[in-house]
C-alpha cells in the first residue's frame, strides 16, 4: 500500500494527506478547501491556479490548454489544480487571484412585514388511551384545521410523556403535521434562506413578532464543482453526485444556521421551519431530486412548493423540523424568482410591471396582478465578474465602479475596500463597457477601436488595459480584452432581446411600463446609468424604479411568516405564463438587433 501524501495548504496552514495520484482539486474538495472553479474542473476557466512547491510534487492530466499557465509560471510552480494529480509531499498556495475572500454579500438590513400567521404554532395536545389510534386519538387544544398527522415516533414519544404537552404543529392551511412534542411551548424560530449558486444568506426569525433576531450567510461549497448551473446538473447525473452536492447544500445551510444562531443567542435546535427559495436546480438539489432532466428542453416541471424534513439535509435540527422551498415555474424560473415577485408585489399590483433579476442567469418578468409572464435568457455570469479574463466576484480588491470623465477624457475606477484591484467584478464591468463606449475605445457595435487610448494588442487580439501591471495586486495587468468583449455583447443582447419578446408580445410600449424592479446584487449595485447606456436594459421613461435587493430571501420570509403569502407563492407560480426562448423564432430577431450599444431605436428613440 502506497504511503499517503502530505500537502501543507497555505495561507491557512492546513495538513492534508492524500492518496499518490489523486488530483489537486478533488483533494481541496474532499478537506473543504474552496477556490475558484468555474468551469468544475474541465480545465476550461483557467480560475483554479495554486502554486506548488516543490513544482516537481505534481505532474500534469492531460495537454496544457489555452487556460494554462505559461512556461515561466510553471517553473515558479503554478498549476491548475483541476489538471494536476500529486505525486510527493508539497506545499500547496492558493494565491490571492484564486481565494474566494469574504464575499459582498446582499443581507437586508430590514425586511418589510406581512400578515403574520406563520405555519409553525404549539398547542396543548393531549392523547386517548387506545395505542393503535394513532391520529384519531391525538386531541389538540382550541386548534381549528385539518386533522394533523402524527408520526408514530412522535407519538409514543408523546404518550410517554403523558399529560401536559405541547405538541409542535404545522399547517399550511391544507395539511398539518405535529412534528414535536415539548413540555413548553416555548418561543417559534423560523429560518428563511436564500439558496444561491454562489452563496447561501439567511435569517432567524421570531415567528411570535415576525422580528428577525439573527442573520448569517456562507459560500455555496458546491462551487468547487462548477459555477454554471448546467455544469452541477452533469456532476449530479450520478446519484453519488447528485448525493455530493446535497450534502455540499446541507452543510452550507448548516453554516448559515448556526451563524444567525449564535448571533441571536440561542440553539439552533430551537429552529421549527425553514424555507428556501432557490433556482430551480439548487431546489431539485436540496431536496434530494436528481438534476439531470434539467438539462433538457423539455423538461416537466411541477410548480408545487417542496417539502420534506430537515434529517434528510443533515442539518443541525430535529430531524422532524419542516423544510419547505418556494415552487418553481420552469427549469430556469425557479423559487427564488417567485420570491421575487412576492417582495415585489407582482401579483398584487394593478399597474404593469417589469422585474429584472441577472445573475448567473437572466429572469424576466413582465405583468401585474391580472396577468404575468416571465422568460430566462442565458445572461451567463458576465454580470457578476464570471467569464471575464480579469473577472472576479464582488469582494476585497474588486473594482466596483468605473466612471468616464468627458472632460479630463480619463476613466477612473474604484475598488471594493479601496485597496489595489484584483480584479473587476459585475457592476464594474459593466460600468466599464460603458465608459469605454463613451470614450471611444468601443464602436457600437462593442469592437475595440485599434489605436485609441489604453488600446493594445495581445496574442489574441486587442485589449484596453484598465489597470497596468505595476497597478494591480496581483503584479498582472487587469484588461477587457476583445473575447471579454464578444461575451459582454452576447449577454447584453439576449436580456435585452428578452425584453423585446416579452413587450412585443404582449403588445406593451416600453412607457406603459410604471415599475421597474431590479432583484439582487445587479440591482443593489449596477449603476441604472450604465445598465441603460450600455443597453442591458431598455430606457422606461414613465417607470418608477424600485431596487428590492435580495428578493428571494424576503420572499422566503414572507412565506415563513405568512400562510396567506404561502398560498400566494403557490398561486403565483402557477398562473404566470412561461415564455421559452429557445424555441421562439422572435428572439432571434430581437437578439440579433440588440447586438449594437445601445440597442435598437424602438427602445432607446433618443440614443
Amino acid at each position: 500500500m502506497d504511503t499517503p501524501v502530505r500537502i501543507v495548504v497555505q495561507p491557512s496552514g492546513q495538513v492534508v494527506e492524500a492518496r499518490r495520484g489523486d488530483r489537486l482539486l478533488d483533494i481541496a474538495r474532499e478537506a473543504g478547501i474552496v477556490f475558484e472553479a468555474i468551469c468544475g474542473g474541465a480545465g476550461e476557466c483557467g480560475k483554479c491556479r495554486v502554486v506548488v512547491d516543490p513544482p516537481d510534487a505534481v505532474e500534469m492530466i492531460g495537454e496544457p490548454g489555452r487556460s494554462a499557465p505559461s512556461p515561466g509560471e510553471r517553473a515558479q510552480g503554478y498549476v491548475l489544480a483541476c489538471r494536476s494529480r500529486v505525486v510527493g509531499n508539497c506545499t500547496m498556495t492558493v494565491p490571492v487571484e484564486s481565494r474566494i475572500i469574504a464575499p459582498k454579500i446582499l443581507i437586508p438590513d430590514q425586511i418589510d412585514p406581512c400578515d403574520l400567521d406563520p405555519a409553525v404554532r404549539a398547542y396543548r395536545v393531549s392523547v386517548g388511551s387506545d395505542p393503535f389510534a394513532v391520529g384519531s386519538s391525538v386531541r389538540l387544544e382550541d386548534y381549528h384545521g385539518p386533522r394533523p398527522r402524527i408520526d408514530r415516533e412522535v407519538f409514543e414519544r408523546l404518550r410517554n410523556r403523558g399529560g401536559d404537552c405541547w405538541g409542535i404543529v404545522h399547517s399550511d392551511g391544507e395539511r398539518a403535521r405535529i412534528f414535536r412534542v415539548t413540555r413548553e411551548p416555548g418561543r417559534k424560530i423560523g429560518l428563511a434562506v436564500d439558496l444561491g449558486t454562489t452563496t447561501v444568506v439567511g435569517v432567524l426569525v421570531d415567528l411570535e413578532t415576525g422580528r428577525v433576531i439573527g442573520t448569517g450567510a456562507a459560500l455555496n461549497r458546491q462551487i468547487t464543482w462548477g459555477e454554471e448551473l448546467l455544469t452541477r446538473c452533469a456532476f449530479g447525473r450520478a446519484e453519488a453526485g447528485c448525493a455530493t452536492l446535497r450534502r455540499a447544500a446541507g452543510e452550507s445551510i448548516g453554516l448559515v444556521l448556526m451563524g444567525a444562531a449564535e448571533q441571536a443567542g440561542l440553539e439552533p435546535g430551537e429552529v421549527a421551519e425553514v424555507v428556501l427559495a432557490g433556482n430551480t436546480v439548487m431546489t431539485w438539489l436540496v431536496a434530494g431530486r436528481n438534476p439531470s432532466p434539467l438539462e433538457l428542453v423539455d423538461a416537466p416541471i411541477d410548480r408545487d412548493i417542496v417539502r420534506f424534513p430537515a434529517g434528510e439535509l443533515g442539518l443541525p435540527l430535529d430531524p422532524a423540523t419542516p423544510v419547505t422551498c418556494l415552487p418553481s415555474i420552469s427549469r430556469f424560473v425557479g423559487g427564488d424568482v417567485v420570491g421575487d415577485m412576492l417582495t415585489a408585489g407582482l401579483c398584487r399590483g394593478e399597474e404593469v410591471s417589469l422585474l429584472v433579476d441577472l445573475g448567473t442567469n437572466g429572469e424576466i418578468v413582465l405583468g401585474c396582478a391580472e396577468w404575468r409572464a416571465c422568460t430566462s435568457c442565458a445572461s451567463g455570469p458576465a454580470f457578476e465578474g464570471g467569464g471575464i479574463s480579469s473577472g472576479m466576484r464582488a469582494m476585497e480588491g474588486a473594482i466596483e465602479r468605473v466612471s468616464y470623465d468627458p472632460d479630463a477624457r480619463a476613466i477612473s475606477w474604484f475598488t471594493i475596500g479601496g485597496g489595489a484591484p484584483r480584479g473587476i467584478c459585475g457592476s464594474g464591468i459593466i460600468d466599464a463597457a460603458f465608459a469605454m463606449y463613451r470614450a471611444g475605445v468601443l464602436d457600437f457595435t462593442g469592437r475595440l477601436v485599434e489605436g485609441a487610448p489604453g488600446v493594445r494588442r495581445n496574442a489574441e487580439g486587442l485589449e484596453f488595459v484598465l489597470v497596468p501591471e505595476d497597478g494591480s495586486a496581483t503584479g498582472r495587468a487587469i484588461t477587457v480584452t476583445e473575447r471579454d468583449m464578444t461575451y459582454l455583447m452576447d449577454s447584453k443582447a439576449a436580456v435585452l432581446g428578452a425584453v423585446k419578446v416579452l413587450l412585443d408580445r404582449y403588445r406593451i410600449g416600453t412607457a406603459d411600463i410604471r415599475h421597474l424592479y431590479l432583484a439582487g446584487a445587479f440591482g443593489a449595485y449596477a449603476d441604472l446609468e450604465s445598465v441603460v447606456g450600455f443597453g442591458i436594459l431598455p430606457r422606461l421613461p414613465n417607470a418608477e424604479v424600485h431596487a428590492i435587493g435580495n428578493g428571494s430571501l424576503a420572499g422566503a420570509y414572507s412565506v415563513l411568516v405568512s400562510r396567506a403569502r404561502r398560498r400566494e407563492a403557490a398561486d403565483c407560480a402557477e398562473s404566470t405564463a412561461y415564455i421559452d426562448l429557445l424555441v421562439d423564432p422572435a428572439f432571434v430577431e430581437t437578439y440579433t438587433a440588440a447586438l449594437q450599444i445601445p440597442g435598437p431605436p424602438s427602445l432607446f428613440p433618443n440614443a
